[in-house]
């Protein structure tokens, strides 16, 4: 009789493992990972081609630039003591006080107005073989209907950062740049 109660429990326990084996096989995707189909590698390089022949002169490309326009007003106040044209500025001097054929000794007061028409224009230029791996791996992190991946491999990261950087390299201008 021990034998057939063996058998018994060992059915038991082969049909309840099979039936939970499959309990949660078919439960509700949510969590599953959206499948996107991605860009195929071959469709990535060609659009990294087509971007190359507009970006790059030469052997080297434009990664990212700035082009800044504009025009505006600068005031410049400075008050002090002695000759005002030693401090450096360029407008009239109005004199406080004192003995004005002795000017070394008077105190001062100076306003400058400035206006300015400016035009900047910065770029930031890489080997092709730079631009080429950089949009390789921003294409990659994004799927092929626009949405960004949800995860970022190390290497990910650190061309993300890489780039960062580049963007901070461009030099960012104003009222101090080129004046027309």
């Amino acid at each position: 009789m021990d034998v057939k109660r063996v058998l018994v429990v060992l059915a038991a326990l082969l049909i309840g493992v099979s039936s939970q084996a499959n309990e949660f096989d078919e439960g509700a995707g949510e969590f599953d990972p959206p499948a996107r189909p991605g860009y195929s590698e071959s469709d990535i390089q060609s659009k990294i081609e087509n971007e190359m022949s507009i970006a790059c002169s030469g052997n080297l490309c434009k990664v990212v630039g700035q082009d800044n326009q504009g025009s505006g007003w600068t005031v410049q106040f400075q008050v002090g003591y002695g000759d005002s044209n030693s401090n450096g500025n360029g407008g009239d001097t109005i004199y406080i006080g004192g003995n004005n054929s002795n000017r070394g000794d008077n105190g001062f007061a100076s306003v400058t107005v400035t206006y300015r028409n400016f035009k900047c224009r910065s770029n930031l230029l890489v080997t092709p073989a730079v631009y080429r791996f950089v949009n390789t791996y921003l294409y990659n992190m994004v799927n092929s209907d626009g949405s960004v991946k949800r995860n970022f491999s190390p290497a990910d990261q650190t061309v993300i950062l890489f780039y960062t950087t580049m963007l901070n390299k461009v030099s960012a201008c104003g009222m101090g740049g080129v004046v027309n």
